[in-house]
């Protein structure tokens, strides 16, 4: 799980018990690969060394993709928006890249 998710579920717990309710953690996605299935019919990769995280798309077409990182103590990054085929970098705010993920936009 990233750190990101650990916050927000922390941070919606302690709110609904500051208001006397149940604790009722939102559901966290299973870790994937960072490439998601669209992100793979475009000819999508990835890749990351220290403190930046990389992302390819070689497919034609259409489509709108970025690059998201998250690092460690608590960073994280995202790049621009690309429109089709092209090469992105993410860079971290803080610590060193653990997780790269392509994401598509509708």
């Amino acid at each position: 799980m990233t750190s990101r998710v650990l916050r927000k579920a922390a941070v919606t717990a302690s709110g609904a018990l500051l208001l006397g309710g149940l604790a009722v953690a939102p559901a966290v996605a299973a870790p994937s690969s960072g490439v998601s299935a669209v992100a793979s019919d475009h000819g999508c990769s990835k890749g990351r060394n220290l403190t930046n995280g990389w992302g390819k798309c070689t497919g034609r077409g259409t489509y709108y993709w970025h690059v998201e990182v998250d690092c460690t103590l608590g960073g994280w990054g995202s790049s621009s928006t690309q429109a089709g085929r092209g090469k992105t970098y993410a860079y971290c705010n803080w610590g060193d890249v653990e997780t790269v993920k392509i994401i598509t936009e509708s």
